[in-house]
Formats: C-alpha cells, structure tokens, sequence
C-alpha cells in the first residue's frame, strides 16, 4: 500500500513540473517562422521586390533571407532583412521602406563591392 501510495506521489510530482517545461519551450513571439520560405516580399508602397528564400537570424536577431531584383531596373541579390524591418502578414512580408528606398540602399551596397 505504501508503494502505491509514493508511486502515485511520484507521477502527480511529474506532472505538475510538465506545464512548465511545455511553457519554457515556446518561441518568442518576434521569432520568424520556416512557413515564411516562399512568400512574397514587399515594399510599404505595394510593389513586389522578391521572395523569401531561408528563415534564420542576423547578429542574434530573427531575420529572413530574400532574393531582391527585377524591380525599378535593380540586379537581384540576396539579402539578409531583420525583423524589425517588415511586417509579416498571411501571404507575403511588407518592408517598412518604400520600393525606391530600397533601390538606393541596394545600389549603395553594391557600390561598396
């Protein structure tokens, strides 16, 4: 009877310390997810840039990368956008720059190459 009664006290013990781990487990909530591999990227005044390629981070932060090009006569390249940068929505990420914001800051990297 004794048994019963610790192996019993055992398992409630468990499971009360499981709520916990599961909560730990979680992500952040500003963390980017894999599902965003495919969508579209754009501008904040509408125009599409590119397409995200892979999920990951930058200097310890969430961010995406994308390939940009074939807009406003731009080359396309790979670029690494953190999270602060866009927001994400059901079908696709809106930069928080306007298409000819990013056209500069494109041909300004480029140049520096």
């Amino acid at each position: 009877m004794l048994k019963l009664l610790l192996a019993a006290g055992v398992l409630v013990v468990g499971f009360a310390g499981a709520p916990v781990i599961a909560q730990q487990a979680q992500p952040p909530a500003a963390e980017v997810q894999p599902p965003l591999v495919g969508l579209a990227v754009y501008s904040s005044d509408g125009e599409k840039l590119g397409q995200i390629t892979q999920v990951g981070t930058s200097s310890g932060q969430p961010a995406v990368r994308a390939e940009l090009g074939g807009f406003m006569d731009v080359a396309p390249s790979a670029v690494v956008i953190p999270v602060s940068l866009f927001e994400q929505k059901p079908d696709r990420i809106e930069l928080s720059m306007t298409a000819a914001e990013v056209k500069d800051t494109l041909s300004k990297q480029q140049q520096q190459q």
